[in-house]
Order: structure tokens, then sequence, then C-alpha cells
């Protein structure tokens, strides 16, 4: 179902190169022991010489990470700008609209305030100037009628009212 020749040949392509590796590792190892025992001043020549390669290696090593803190610094300066240029002022236009709807909301606020002081003083002057009278004058009215009721039976001389006939359910009927 599944290739997998292809991971074989990339493990076998490793497996190769770490043999030529190891091949030239030896070789070398054999070149400089017999380099070493023919020229006696043979060790202190490729001493020398690493040190000379291993100095060169920092002095490169040295320059590239000062060239990466040079590009670092600049890519900060350069987003500073930008921030500067971009930001701020967006920043401020947007302070300046939040303070503008934060003032409108304020003035609104105090309209409804004024309105609700305005609708609770119009409720007092309805309550005393309308209700109050309409209440008082429903209570003569039913004073009148009851005086009128009074007076009605005293007439026909009966002394009690009668009850009024409403028909009763009886449990067993439902």
């Amino acid at each position: 179902m599944h290739d997998f020749s292809e991971p074989q040949t990339e493990s076998g392509g490793m497996t190769r190169w770490l043999i030529i590796g190891g091949i030239v590792f030896v070789v070398l190892s054999i070149v400089f022991i017999v380099l070493s025992i023919i020229y006696p001043g043979f060790r202190e020549t490729v001493r020398d010489l690493s040190i000379i390669l291993l100095a060169l290696f920092q002095l490169i090593g040295a320059i590239a990470l000062a060239l990466v803190a040079v590009a670092i610094l600049y890519a900060v300066k350069a987003i500073d700008t930008t921030a500067r240029t971009t930001l701020i002022p967006k920043l401020s236009e947007i302070s300046t609209k939040v303070d503008e709807l934060l003032a409108k909301t304020a003035s609104v606020t105090d309209d409804v305030k004024k309105t609700s002081a305005s609708v609770s003083s119009t409720v007092t002057i309805i309550s005393e100037q309308i209700v109050k009278p309409a209440i008082q004058v429903s209570s003569i009215v039913a004073g009148l009628k009851a005086a009128a009721n009074v007076l009605g039976q005293r007439v026909t001389g009966s002394n009690k009212p009668k009850p009024k006939a409403t028909p009763h359910k009886d449990s067993n009927d439902v």
C-alpha cells in the first residue's frame, strides 16, 4: 500500500555520509601520525595553524554577532518609527473620539435626569390636582348614595337590605 523506499534512501544517504566522514577522519589521523613521525616540527606547525584558524573563526563569529546586533537595532528603530508615525496618531484620534462620546453620554444623562425630575413633578401635580379631588368627589358620591339608601329604607320601612339571589351549585351537580 505505502511506498517506504523514500525514507530508506534518506537514512541510507545519511549512513553513507557518516561512513564517508569516518573514513576521511581515519585517513587524516593516519596522515597526521605519519607526518608527525617523519617531520619532528610538524606537530608544532599544525598547532600554530590550528590556533590561527580558531582565532580567524572567532573573529568571523564576533563580526557576525555584531552585524546581527546592528540588524536588531535597525529593526527596533524601524518598529519605533512606525509606531510613532502611525499608532500614536491613531491612538490620539481614538482617545479624542472616546472623550467626545463620554461628553455626549454625559449630556444625555443630564437630559434623562431632567426628564425624570419633570415626570416626577408632573406625577405629583396630577396626584394633587386631579386624582385627589376625584377621590374626594367619589367619596362624597358614595356617602350620598349610602345616605340615600338609608333614607330609602326608612321611607319604605324595611330595616335590612334584601340579599341578592345567586345560583348555588351542589357538589353532586359537578
